[in-house]
């Protein structure tokens, strides 16, 4: 993960200096990821989930024109693995699940309007921890899109919708289930999240 970081760093630090005005733009984010559903659990659990939980995040993007650009964004969930019965519903461990991505960004619409539409598309790392367990890394994805408003030049907000499917590539058939593999192969996710621009 540090390789990928360091990489999208320089990425961004030798952009073309021709779009310098106007083109950085940082964030940070607040947002909420709704409870992820485990396929495999013993026929008396009713329920077993990566819990939904508060995440919360900071965006770094450099833009080449007035359309495309790419980001790098970080963010971090504190959750728990969730089991649930016909009676209650309980967490059996706590965990963070932290992930870095690197996406190209392309802004929709006319440019310097207040609006603005954005898709993006990326790939990257997610990382699994929990005090109990050994920490993890799983290769990751995101696709999404949202929008901005800039009341100014410089300040604005943004909101968007972000699914980021993990690829544990654990499966049920196998001997052992790796804690964090969860025996399936992908642990899918959806984020809502919010927050501040600043463009520079």
């Amino acid at each position: 993960m540090r390789t990928f970081i360091a990489f999208a760093v320089v990425a961004l630090l030798l952009a073309p200096s021709a779009a310098r005005a106007q083109s950085w733009e940082a964030s940070g984010l607040f947002g909420f990821t709704p409870s992820a559903g485990i396929d495999e659990r013993a026929a008396e659990l009713s329920a077993v989930d990566v819990r939904g939980e508060f995440t919360w995040g900071l965006q770094a993007a450099r833009f080449f024109t007035p359309r495309w650009g790419v980001e790098v964004l970080w963010t971090q969930q504190d959750t728990a693995l969730e089991i649930g019965t016909a009676d209650a519903k309980a967490d059996l461990f706590a965990m963070t699940v932290t992930q870095a991505i690197g996406n190209v960004v392309y802004r929709l619409g006319r440019g310097g309007a207040k609006w603005e539409p954005f898709v993006f598309a990326g790939l990257g790392a997610t990382y699994l921890s929990a005090d109990t367990l050994e920490s993890e890394t799983k290769f990751s994805l995101n696709v999404g899109g949202g929008v901005k408003y800039f009341p100014t030049r410089s300040f604005g907000a943004r909101a968007n919708v972000r699914y980021k499917p993990t690829f544990l590539n654990d499966s049920s058939s196998g001997r052992f289930c790796d804690p964090f593999g969860f025996c399936q192969g992908a642990l899918q996710q959806v984020e809502l999240s919010a927050g501040i621009v600043v463009r520079f």
